[in-house]
C-alpha cells in the first residue's frame, strides 16, 4: 500500500472511533477487555490497563440534556452535564467501573450523583492531594496510587510488577510518538488537518492503547518522506480543558493559524512527563502524576503555571495564545485574569473563547478567531 492510501486508512480509523457515540465505540472495541471509565488524566491508566482492563475516558458529547436539570444546576460545566446525561439514558451501561479524582467541586459532587444512580458496578474516588509542594504530597500520593492498585486487584484482575511494568512502557511510548506527531504537524498541516489532529488525539482515550500505538507508528510512517510543506500559517498556542469538537480545531486553521503546541488537559499535559521505568513501579507514577501540575487544581506555588506556561509558549514559536475554556469551569477561570497577564505582559497577545458543545454562536466564535488570527499576522 502507497503512503498516501496509508495515511488516508490510518486517519479514516481514527475518525470511525472519534465520530461515533459512547454506546457505538464498543462494537469497535474487543470483549476481551472490561472497560473503565474516567475524566481526568490524574487517573494513572497504567494501573486500569495492567488489570487487563480497557481504560476510557469521558470527554463530553453534544447530547441533549433531557434528564439532567432534575440533578444539577444549571451553572455546571458540559463535561459534568453531558457524562451525568449520557449515564441517565443507559449510554454508559458498559461500564464495568468508573473512576473519579480530586479535582473541582463540580466534580466532586457529580461523583455522589453518580454512587447514588447504581448504574455502574464499580466506583473508586482516587484523593489527588491539591497541593503538591507540600513534603507530604508525595507519601500521600503513593498510598492513595497503592490503595487504588488494591481496589482493581480486588476487582478487576491481578496487577503483577511485569504486567504493571509492560502498561508503564506502553503508555511512555504512546507518548513519545503523539509528542512526534505534534512536531510533524506544522510541516503536514494540508496531509493532516486542524480536525484529523484533533481525532488524533482524542481517539487515544477511547480505544486499545496498543492499537492505538499502533497507528501512530503507522502514521508516523506515512509521513516520513513526503515533501515538507512551508506553513503560510500564524502560529499559536492552546490552553484551556480538552480537546472539545473537532470542529474548534478547524475553526482555527480556516481563519490562518495553525496549533504548534497546547496546554490541554487531553493534550501535552498527558505528555508531558514519562514514567521512570528504572525505579519501582508505583513509586515510579507517584513521581510522574505528582509532578504532571499545570491543571488549576493544583498548586506548586504562585507563580508555578504562568512561569511554565510562558517558557512554553515562547520555545513553541507560537505569535498568541487561544484559551478555549468550557463555560462555567471556575477552576479554568479563577486561572485565566493571572495567566493573561503574565503572557501579555511579556509581549503574547491572547484571545479567550467561551464554548459549549454543541456550540450555538459558530459564526461569532469564527469571526473572533479571524480577527484575532489577522492581529497576529505579518504585514
Amino acid at each position: 500500500m502507497d503512503k498516501e492510501n496509508s495515511l488516508a486508512k490510518v486517519l479514516k480509523e481514527f475518525e470511525t472511533i472519534t465520530s461515533k457515540g459512547y454506546r457505538e465505540i464498543t462494537s469497535h472495541l474487543s470483549k476481551d477487555h472490561p472497560l473503565i471509565g474516567f475524566f481526568c488524566p490524574y487517573v494513572p491508566e497504567e494501573l486500569i490497563h495492567a488489570a487487563g482492563a480497557l481504560p476510557f475516558r469521558l470527554m463530553g458529547t453534544p447530547i441533549k440534556m433531557s434528564h439532567v436539570p432534575a440533578h444539577l444546576p444549571p451553572n455546571c460545566c458540559h463535561l459534568v452535564k453531558s457524562s451525568l446525561e449520557s449515564l441517565l439514558q443507559g449510554e454508559l451501561d458498559f461500564l464495568k467501573g468508573i473512576i473519579f479524582s480530586h479535582t473541582c467541586d463540580t466534580m466532586q459532587g457529580l461523583a455522589d450523583i453518580w454512587a447514588l444512580q447504581r448504574r455502574t458496578p464499580l466506583q473508586f474516588n482516587l484523593k489527588m492531594p491539591s497541593r503538591l509542594d507540600s513534603e507530604l504530597s508525595h507519601h500521600f500520593l503513593k498510598s492513595e496510587i497503592e490503595r487504588f492498585k488494591s481496589f482493581l486487584e480486588s476487582n478487576v484482575g491481578e496487577i503483577s510488577p511485569q504486567s504493571l511494568k509492560t502498561s508503564i512502557q506502553l503508555f511512555n511510548r504512546i507518548r513519545e510518538q503523539l509528542q512526534k506527531v505534534y512536531n510533524q504537524r506544522p510541516k503536514f498541516y494540508k496531509q493532516v488537518t486542524g480536525m484529523d489532529f484533533a481525532r488524533i488525539i482524542h481517539a487515544g482515550y477511547l480505544m486499545d492503547r496498543q492499537r492505538y500505538l499502533e497507528l501512530l507508528n503507522d502514521l508516523l510512517n506515512a509521513l516520513a518522506g513526503k515533501t515538507e510543506e512551508s506553513a503560510p500559517l500564524v502560529p499559536v498556542f492552546l490552553a484551556g480543558n480538552m480537546t472539545h469538537s473537532d470542529s474548534y480545531f478547524s475553526f482555527i486553521e480556516e481563519a490562518g493559524a495553525i496549533i504548534v503546541q497546547d496546554d490541554l488537559c487531553s493534550g501535552t499535559r498527558f505528555l508531558r512527563l514519562m514514567v521512570p521505568e528504572n525505579i519501582d513501579p508505583v513509586e515510579g507514577l507517584t513521581h510522574r502524576y505528582l509532578n504532571s501540575y499545570l491543571c488549576p487544581t493544583k498548586y506548586r506555588g504562585a507563580h508555578a503555571h504562568a512561569d511554565t506556561l510562558l517558557t512554553e509558549v515562547q520555545k513553541s514559536g507560537a505569535r498568541g495564545m487561544i484559551f478555549l475554556l468550557y463555560k462555567y469551569c471556575e477552576s479554568h477561570f479563577f486561572d485565566y485574569p493571572d495567566l493573561k497577564q503574565a503572557l501579555e505582559s511579556k509581549g503574547f497577545p491572547t484571545l479567550l473563547l467561551e464554548v459549549e458543545d454543541p456550540s450555538y454562536s459558530i459564526g461569532q466564535l469564527k469571526i473572533r478567531i479571524q480577527a484575532f488570527v489577522e492581529m497576529l499576522s505579518p504585514f
